[in-house]
């Protein structure tokens, strides 16, 4: 989109991650992200810490929900979105501004530790023995096996459907549109 902040920084959760949804039903993870900037001091030779500074995280629909899966307070993240200011009124019916991101992307900091990634079960491709056994066939013989008396020989795949599916697959494109609505508020997340 024109004229979005686009806001990007390596940092930390601070606080415990919230899930809500907004008034539709749209998942929601509210979060404070914060970051810490080091600059080398040139007279000593070492690093030292700036102020650390936070911001409000708001993730929508997919991002949400494998978010609360996974992220906890402490965790380093890497995180990508668009910066929003906004006015709301509170319970006493004072006005206040916010600062927030909404997240387009969020991730672990593979710089800092080590992450186990897992497709979400929807998305999941059976392997050939999965397949076997979803079909009914017990399994698939294995080198050595002997084939019982007048069994049929395996099927091969053509080698041109396999050519066939090559193609698809360069040709599929497999990214998703930004998982936002930053049209909703969230309900149940602090603000």
């Amino acid at each position: 989109m024109v004229n979005e902040a686009d806001f990007s920084v390596t940092g930390f959760i601070a606080t415990q991650p919230m899930k809500g949804h907004t008034k539709g039903g749209t998942p929601t993870l509210w979060m404070r992200v914060g970051w810490t900037p080091r600059v080398l001091d040139r007279r000593t030779g070492e690093w030292t810490d700036q102020l650390t500074s936070f911001v409000s995280v708001t993730c929508y629909r997919k991002i949400a929900e494998h978010g609360a899966q996974c992220l906890r307070r402490g965790d380093p993240i890497m995180l990508k979105g668009t910066l929003q200011v906004r006015e709301f009124t509170d319970q006493a019916g004072v006005k206040r501004i916010v600062v927030e991101v909404v997240a387009d992307n969020l991730s672990h900091d593979l710089s800092r530790g080590i992450s186990n990634y897992t497709k979400a079960p929807k998305h999941l491709e059976q392997t050939a023995e999965e397949y076997s056994l979803s079909m009914g066939a017990e399994r698939d013989p294995l080198p050595g096996d002997v084939a019982p008396i007048g069994a049929a020989e395996p099927d091969q795949p053509d080698p041109a459907d396999l050519a066939d599916l090559a193609d698809l697959a360069d040709s599929a494109d497999f990214s998703e549109p930004p998982d936002r609505e930053p049209e909703d508020e969230p309900v149940g997340a602090a603000v």
